[in-house]
């Protein structure tokens, strides 16, 4: 269904660059409530998730900080979502030694118990939406967003 029916709008866009923008919007929200579905099942929300996923695959040592610019989100959502999963026994901070301002991450045995859980079940879900692109449909569409995402860094004129 194109991105006009979904909208039931009453006229043609008129603005390819526009439309492209807004049915990346549209992805992802679906993407993001459809993640949202899943996680609830395992009672996280998706900033949780992504966390446990992140530090599922970090190879050295992060601080809350590393985390924070890994996800793009401010320090106080990195402690609002730290102190979340700490409650929950999924993740635990240290105190670095000489700065008492500084704490490393890492996932408890529960945290890495339930993001082996997950994880699985998000890639179905990740496999089963894109099913219909095959492999060079992927890595064209990875390129394009690759090069949006440079735009809207690249400083303005």
């Amino acid at each position: 269904m194109s991105l006009e029916q979904e909208l039931k709008l009453e006229r043609p866009m008129d603005d390819i660059h526009h439309e492209a923008v807004l049915s990346i919007v549209r992805t992802a929200g679906l993407l993001s409530l459809k993640g949202a579905t899943l996680f609830r099942q395992f009672d996280l929300t998706e900033a949780q998730f992504n966390v446990l996923f992140s530090l599922k695959y970090k190879e050295t040592v992060w601080t809350q900080s590393d985390l924070g610019k890994r996800l793009v989100v401010t320090r106080a959502s990195v402690t609002s979502v730290l102190d979340k999963l700490e409650s929950k026994g999924l993740v635990e901070r240290h105190v670095v030694e000489g700065n008492r301002r500084i704490y490393h991450v890492d996932l408890t045995k529960a945290g890495r118990e339930l993001i082996d859980k997950v994880e699985p079940r998000y890639r179905e879900n990740i496999h089963e939406v894109t099913a219909s692109l095959d492999r060079p449909t992927c890595e064209a569409l990875i390129q394009s967003l690759e090069r949006v995402r440079q735009n809207c860094t690249r400083p303005a004129d």
